[in-house]
């Protein structure tokens, strides 16, 4: 006799009811039995020697048709077991599944028990390769909808309600559970394929946007805006509101730049839904008059950069603190100006040195804005060309990526470079730190930093300083090294800091180096002591540190 184990199909002798084998324990096998419910079987208890291991039906290619339509059901063509064999049997030409057969089994399982509608769907999906739904299915609609695009969705909505109905009361009546089925279904099939639904049309609305419409084809982007067009216009979804208004501000093929069209649409999506991104929207197409010929409505920028800065919208921020810094619109305040730019500033840093492509390149270029005009600060020629550099980098990185108004960004911080560098001399590339400055850049908020010294000639000490990752981490952010008067910027892991000649240093931890969270500089002895969790672990003993950047590469202007 066949050996019996989980998953085996098995009769009991004494009655011929088939089950499935779910687990053993010692001597007893326990059996579901899914003659009276499919969601919820009876679990019985036996010994191995009443029962026998059976082999299931598989229900026939020519059967599945039938089966899908709801002309026959799961019992009738599994010797009333409800149970069947996970292959089906290819007896004649091999069955593909359609959108009518599919339909047809909506109507006839609609107004069933949630019990019978889950054994039709769960034999569908056991049976999904051999009953094959068409090859090559996709939800992405291109140049027009086909039948695989429904049944694609099709399959999506049948693998969610596959779940849901696992849920419920056996005995429950299913209406409108099959609703989806009917809504994706009904329109095409009694339109003959001519026409689609609304969830369809929202689909395809939904499928693209003002980044990559105008990369598709022409028969693709007049169906997409017509879809967009239909749930704007008569459906009034917020969603495709605030779409259509993007392609408006952008400009695309099918919706050709329009501030007055952008302008409303996000003023309705804003009346709706109160969402506080169509406010930092609305703050620009005003504060820059693109509905006035140029002439910026100062007032209502001002009151909707408001709301998007209470949302922390960082755009919103710096261009509340433009209007603040220059008056526009508003009594002219610095401090508050230079408030909100080092706020903005501070919190794009972090998430720039952890890499996220955020608006830290504006940010910078603002600080530095700050200190070459003297906004709330003194003028620094310096300091001013310290954030451009960052802002340079940071818009090199960012700009591929091909955010609205990048080219704009880019070219202004060209011109600050360039007329800040003109303010002081350039000193060459290294920069001598008369105390451990250096560590400004490694510690990061009194993050642990791990110092490896080399010994070189002349007594001269080679550190190698690298920030150490924090358990909450994922990975460890990058250093900002910014040195001025090098004209040098970029994002480092570990950098290497020199001593002058004739250094000295101490390890006190037994290692061959030093794991370091703040330090403290002794002015008269010219040393550097190193703490870790405020016990002392090393001692450096230098007249200067030195960091010299490395070659500047060239980089092309995009």
């Amino acid at each position: 006799m066949e050996h019996i184990s989980d998953g085996s199909y098995v009769e009991v002798i004494a009655t011929g009811r088939v089950g499935e084998v779910v687990s053993r324990k010692k001597s007893n096998v326990i059996v579901s039995f899914y003659d009276k419910s499919f969601i919820h079987p009876e679990d019985l208890t036996f010994k191995e020697h009443e029962l026998k291991v059976v082999e299931l039906p598989k229900i026939k290619t020519s059967e599945l048709r039938a089966f899908v339509r709801g002309d026959i059901s799961l019992t009738e063509i599994s010797n009333g077991t409800n149970l069947i064999d996970d292959r089906a049997k290819k007896d004649s030409v091999e069955y593909r599944i359609s959108t009518e057969d599919f339909y047809a089994g909506v109507k006839h399982y609609t107004g069933k028990t949630v019990d019978e509608v889950f054994r039709w769907i769960d034999t569908i999906m056991l049976l999904v390769e051999d009953m094959h739904f068409p090859e090559d299915m996709s939800r992405l609609v291109v140049d027009s909808v086909t039948e695989k695009n429904i049944l694609a969705y099709v399959l999506d909505v049948m693998d969610e309600l596959h779940w849901e109905l696992s849920d419920s009361e056996p005995d429950d009546i299913c209406e409108d559970e099959l609703a989806p089925f009917n809504d994706i279904l009904g329109t095409w099939v009694e339109s003959d394929g001519k026409e689609y639904s609304d969830f369809i049309k929202h689909e395809i609305a939904t499928q693209y946007d003002d980044n990559d419409i105008d990369k598709q084809s022409e028969a693709t982007q007049k169906l997409f805006k017509e879809c967009l067009d239909y749930w704007c216009d008569v459906k009034k979804d917020p969603g495709s509101i605030q779409r259509r208004g993007y392609c408006y501000y952008c400009g695309t093929k099918i919706f050709p730049n329009d501030w007055l069209k952008a302008r409303d649409a996000f003023e309705e999506y804003y009346q709706m839904t109160g969402d506080a991104s169509a406010a930092n929207t609305l703050g620009y197409i005003y504060y820059y008059g693109r509905c006035t010929g140029g002439v910026p409505e100062y007032d209502k920028a001002f009151m909707y950069f408001s709301v998007g800065h209470a949302y922390s919208y960082f755009e919103s921020t710096y261009k509340l603190a433009d209007m603040l810094a220059h008056g526009y619109g508003v009594v002219k305040d610095e401090y508050s100006a230079n408030h909100l730019y080092w706020k903005v500033y501070k919190q794009n840093l972090k998430r720039f040195m952890k890499g996220d492509d955020c608006k830290f390149a504006d940010a910078a270029l603002r600080m530095g804005n700050v200190y070459r005009e003297g906004i709330g600060a003194q003028v620094n020629a310096e300091a001013a060309y310290y954030y451009y550099l960052q802002a340079d980098y940071a818009i090199r990185k960012r700009i591929d990526l091909n955010f609205y108004g990048d080219t704009v960004v880019f070219n202004n911080i060209q011109k600050a470079l360039e007329e800040t560098r003109k303010e002081f001399v350039d000193k060459g590339r290294t920069v001598k730190f008369y105390s451990p400055g250096w560590t400004k850049w490694t510690l990061i908020k009194h993050r642990r930093c791990r110092l490896t010294i080399k010994e070189l000639n002349d007594g001269v000490l080679a550190l190698d300083a690298t920030p150490l990752k924090r358990r909450d981490e994922e990975a460890v952010p990058q250093m900002l090294i910014t040195v001025p008067r090098a004209d040098y910027c970029e994002l480092r892991k570990s950098i290497r800091i020199k001593t002058a000649p004739e250094a000295r240093y101490e390890i006190y931890n037994g290692e061959s180096e030093i794991v370091f969270d703040s330090v403290e500089y002794d002015w008269s002895e010219k040393k550097t002591s190193f703490y870790l969790y405020d016990e002392l672990v090393g001692e450096i003993q230098t007249e200067y540190y030195a960091f010299t950047a490395p070659t500047k590469k060239k980089s092309e202007t995009t």
